[in-house]
């Protein structure tokens, strides 16, 4: 089964951190992740780095990775729309978690305690 790469993951992946590296390897293998959380990395990255061809060249380079981008679409943010009663999560969250429910995600790779206790189980690279 796949899993969901959140946004903090991809942005630690090209940041000086000390998880860097365990968050190459989440992105070397297959896995599902949205435009949104693409948008939020190029921003965080181009911010962290004062280098926003850094950013960019390393958001790109993950259209070459086994990665499978979802399109924020109104469908996406229709099913996030639709659960916003049942999920105590930001709409930003929220987004990404629907995208993770509706591709069946086994799992959601993230450092956001917030998707704790959910359907899908948080793990950290």
């Amino acid at each position: 089964m796949m899993q969901f790469v959140d946004s903090n993951v991809i942005i630690k992946a090209f940041t000086n951190n000390s998880e860097k590296e365990n968050c190459r390897r989440v992105l070397s293998e297959e896995f599902i992740t949205n435009a949104l959380c693409l948008v939020e990395a190029h921003h965080a990255i181009s911010i962290i780095r004062k280098d926003k061809d850094y950013a960019t060249n390393s958001i790109k380079s993950l259209f070459k990775n086994q990665g499978l981008i979802i399109d924020l679409d109104k469908d996406l943010l229709f099913e996030a729309f639709r659960r916003i009663e049942k999920y105590d999560l930001n709409i930003f969250d929220l987004i990404n978690y629907a995208a993770a429910l509706i591709h069946n995600c086994s799992k959601f790779v993230s450092y956001d305690k917030d998707f704790d206790d959910l359907k899908i189980k948080r793990v950290e690279p």
